[in-house]
């Protein structure tokens, strides 16, 4: 029996889990991990052919599997308010998307387990499909709500297993550069997509939107099967419950890091657009801002990645919390379109290094069987954040539109104090290690 605490976390690895050793020919369960025919690439370094054309092929899934949805971001607002939503019921049922995909999430290990990595991919992007289309005709509260928490549920099974196959491909020395081009890839979908949803709504029509957005969840669904893997018949350990994944200490604290990131971050994207039309700023300038944040999000992706596996992703923690949290905070203070835009081009930039040194940090304290769970327990923690942060702040937006920037300091406080913990607990890892 391998009994475990907090202090001997890494020997605790290694002595009971020798697969997740990067020096170990490695094979993967039904939890949704690759087999052997992915090992030799994840021993491969970047740079490697086989393993870039993999790699791309990964964020290309990412990119479309973000962009399906991001086509109907600015639209799905509208398209409730036309059909007679008030704003408080928009975004009561816009949340209920984010708590579904954050419930699901906690369980993606064990659905990837039940059916298999590529099968997991496939029913997550039919379901997404089947569901935009879903959307676009109803006009029941139910069947609206219905519709979002199927498009959460979906797209839940399609991350988490998305996150765990880049975790796998590449090795230990590697995967902050590997997940630096994935995050990349996938952060150009929102760029790109709230522009060109915008466009074909104007061109053809609010629904043809959800439509494109269907197709190309469909067109996805090719992708994945050239990239994701069958089980082997003989690797069946189970996959581990969330409760399992958040028993590492290390683990539990980046994902309440993560969590409170994104509470901060849903603050920001809920309330700044409507301080900015209590301003008298035009919705033309909140596309602009959004669309330069957007933008310094995407270009900071693959230099986080190097810097992170040259100095350790674990002195990266901070700066996306800290920096957007000021940005947060000094919005009340920011009055007209210029220095708005300033904070959305730091906003990103300081955003935009969290994916990937939270995703390459929750694969190397994860054991190897584990990363489709830990993954979902990680994706998770951002989606409720999601869910918790327009909650709080419409509570706080009874004192005033400015109000709900001001919880950026508590939430970052918490924040800090955790990260802290984290990189203290890492190091101890290390040292023991």
């Amino acid at each position: 029996m391998c009994s475990r605490s907090p202090k001997d976390s890494a020997a605790y690895r290694a002595k009971c889990y020798p697969i997740h050793m990067p020096s170990h020919p490695e094979s993967v369960s039904a939890a949704g991990q690759e087999h052997d025919s992915s090992t030799a690439a994840a021993r491969q370094p970047v740079g490697t052919p086989n393993l870039n054309l993999r790699i791309a092929l990964l964020g290309t899934a990412g990119f479309l599997g973000a962009v399906s949805w991001q086509f109907v971001t600015p639209i799905l607002p509208v398209h409730l308010a036309r059909i007679g939503y008030s704003a408080a019921q928009i975004g009561t049922l816009v949340s209920l998307l984010s708590l579904a995909m954050g419930l699901v999430e906690l369980e993606a290990g064990r659905i990837t387990a039940a059916l298999g990595q590529r099968r997991a991919l496939a029913v997550g992007l039919l379901a997404n499909a089947a569901a935009m289309v879903w959307i676009a005709v109803t006009r029941a509260a139910g069947g609206i709500a219905g519709g979002l928490m199927i498009v959460g549920a979906g797209r839940a099974t399609f991350w988490s297993p998305l996150h765990a196959t880049v975790a796998a491909t590449a090795s230990g020395e590697t995967r902050g550069r590997a997940f630096g081009v994935f995050w990349c890839l996938t952060s150009v979908a929102f760029l790109a997509g709230p522009a060109i949803g915008a466009y074909v709504a104007v061109r053809f029509g609010v629904p043809a939107t959800f439509y494109l957005g269907s197709a190309v969840s469909l067109v996805t669904v090719g992708i994945v099967f050239a990239i994701a893997t069958t089980p082997t018949a003989s690797v069946s350990a189970p996959a581990p419950a969330s409760w399992e994944v958040l028993r590492d200490p290390i683990v539990l604290r980046l994902c309440l890091v993560n969590h409170v990131y994104n509470a901060v971050s849903a603050i920001w994207s809920t309330f700044l657009p409507l301080y900015m039309v209590h301003r008298g700023l035009s919705v033309v300038a909140i596309g602009w801002l959004f669309t330069i944040q957007g933008l310094t999000y995407a270009l900071v992706q693959i230099p986080t990645g190097r810097v992170a596996d040259r100095i350790g992703p674990e002195r990266l923690l901070l700066p996306g919390l800290v920096g957007r949290a000021a940005m947060v905070l000094l919005v009340p203070l920011m009055h007209s379109t210029t220095p708005l835009m300033l904070a959305a081009a730091v906003s990103g930039l300081a955003g935009g290094t969290v994916p990937v040194t939270f995703t390459t940090l929750v694969a190397r304290f994860s054991p190897r069987g584990h990363y489709t769970s830990a993954m979902g327990v990680y994706n998770s923690s951002s989606d409720l954040g999601f869910f918790v942060g327009p909650l709080i702040g419409g509570a706080a937006a009874l004192w005033g539109i400015s109000a709900p920037f001001y919880l950026a300091l508590p939430l970052a406080i918490a924040g800090v104090f955790v990260a802290q913990s984290g990189r203290a607990a890492i190091a101890s890892a290390q040292q023991e290690g």
